[in-house]
């Protein structure tokens, strides 16, 4: 799995586990095979989704999941179990829950190891385009994925003070 690091990667220990839970929520809630892919692409185009959940305890991380507009309208379908416009609020509480869903298995995960955490509800941010900054003393890592669904990614950002723009 290939994966982009800033050049700090102090604390990015576990973050193994954001894909791993992805790959598990994605296969059991929308019956698709995530396959990642081998470079990190720039999957913002003519409006994506990006929801950010914060995981606090032993570890400090903003995990997100972020969905170009084909592929989040795609899932949210398949999720939900009927359309769901993209410019809707339910397109928001679709994304939302999965991001949740993704979050509760990344805890899960961590937990197995020892690691305690708690989650907090997600934010959802639609935009026509957004990029991934993380400061300085901060470090992250994004993972890209194909599906029959379309193009996603999901990634953490580690430490304090670590910021997502639109």
């Amino acid at each position: 799995m290939d994966t982009v690091k800033t050049e700090t990667t102090s604390g990015l220990e576990h973050t193994e586990c954001v894909a791993e839970a992805a790959v598990e929520i994605f296969n059991a809630t929308c019956g698709v095979t995530l396959e990642p892919l081998a470079e990190v692409e720039n999957l913002a185009g003519d409006g994506v989704i990006i929801a950010v959940i914060s995981l606090v305890g032993d570890v400090e991380w903003s995990v997100f999941l972020g969905l170009p507009k084909d592929t989040a309208s795609a899932a949210a379908a398949k999720f939900a179990g009927f359309e769901i416009p993209f410019e809707s609020a339910d397109m928001g509480d679709a994304i939302g829950e999965l991001t949740n869903m993704l979050a509760g298995q990344v805890k899960a995960l961590l937990d197995q190891r020892g690691v305690k955490a708690d989650i907090s509800l997600p934010s959802v941010m639609r935009a026509d385009n957004m990029s991934i900054l993380v400061q300085r003393d901060s470090a992250g890592e994004k993972t890209c994925f194909n599906s029959p669904l379309g193009k996603l990614w999901t990634g953490v950002i580690v430490g304090h003070g670590g910021s997502i723009v639109a």
